[in-house]
């Protein structure tokens, strides 16, 4: 008998694959991802049809929505811009969303497929992924640090078209930074190195004075500020980490900028912002010694300005902070 006698209709083929991502042997799931991820660039919308009816059960009902994330996020990827519904591909980023929104969990696989399949929508359509995202900013705290990974994510995948819109990020972002939990620093602090690492990587491609426009500038220093005063300090290793990137990436874009915004904030009368600039100094110093050599002088006098600091924080950083500077 021919072949072509017992294959199945394209449709029902497809859900059998669909069916098959929640299958219990992992083998068969990945055999069935493989499978659909290969069917979708032929047959996008078919394939996003199957999966996104089963999607819509939730993790509750279907087994691995990691796995139905991810086919999707291909299928959406494969979509030629005259196919893109903006009803079909916004139902698709809710679905999306209102999983990510009732999980407390951060970082799972499933999560992470479902950020891919938004950046995805978001490589089609950026504002309608963005509104989807910022529509839950004003949500249970607990799906803030999701949201923002999104976010994250999507500069990092799409600089050209997140770079234009960061403007739009900060407006959301700085009105709750103050009240970031401790847990969820490190998240935004990596957000804002991805954000930042998404600017520089577009520098030749954007307007080179983007980023001197004054509303831009006015949330930058308002963010940089906060992270100095809270977060350059930390003592989560992570946190801590990931602020001090955020400035590399800063300072090799503008290191001039940052040197003066860093010296002025070393001799800020709030004692946090002080010995954040002086952490952030400490740093950046061996990393940016080319561009900032012939700034040792105002290095040194600036610490001069701080000998007499009684605050023992700010007398620590300090000294660490010349340990750098001397052989600098």
């Amino acid at each position: 008998m021919a072949a072509s006698s017992i294959s199945l209709p394209a449709a029902d083929a497809v859900q059998v694959l669909v069916s098959a991502l929640a299958d219990e042997s992992p083998a068969v799931r990945d055999a069935a991802a493989a499978a659909l991820k290969e069917i979708a660039p032929m047959k996008p919308l078919l394939v996003l049809n199957c999966c996104s009816a089963v999607s819509r059960g939730g993790r509750r009902r279907f087994g691995n929505m990691a796995g139905a994330f991810s086919v999707m996020a291909s299928a959406v990827r494969a979509m030629e811009k005259k196919d893109v519904d903006e009803t079909f591909i916004m139902s698709l980023a809710k679905i999306a969303t209102s999983e990510m929104i009732t999980s407390k969990e951060l970082n799972t696989d499933w999560q992470r497929s479902a950020s891919g399949l938004l950046v995805s929508i978001g490589s089609h359509d950026p504002d309608l992924m963005m509104e989807e995202v910022f529509r839950h900013f004003s949500g249970p705290n607990s799906a803030l640090p999701a949201m923002v990974q999104i976010l994250a994510d999507f500069a990092s995948s799409e600089a050209l078209l997140f770079t234009p819109r960061l403007k739009d990020v900060l407006s959301r972002v700085l009105p709750i930074l103050g009240n970031v939990r401790d847990s969820q620093r490190p998240i935004f602090a990596n957000a804002f190195k991805c954000w930042c690492q998404a600017a520089s990587r577009c520098r030749g491609d954007c307007p080179s004075d983007w980023l001197l426009d004054g509303d831009v500038m006015s949330f930058l220093n308002s963010v940089f500020e906060l992270l100095l005063r809270v977060w350059a300090s930390s003592r989560d290793l992570k946190t801590y980490n990931e602020v001090q990137h955020c400035f590399l990436i800063i300072g090799s874009v503008y290191p001039q900028d940052l040197f003066l915004f860093l010296l002025d904030k070393s001799q800020h009368k709030d004692e946090a912002s002080t010995i954040g600039a002086l952490c952030v100094l400490k740093h950046l110093l061996p990393r940016l010694c080319e561009a900032w050599h012939s700034k040792r002088t105002l290095l040194v006098d600036s610490a001069r300005l701080l000998l007499d600091e009684h605050s023992l924080g700010v007398q620590k950083a300090l000294a660490e902070e010349l340990g750098i500077v001397y052989p600098f």
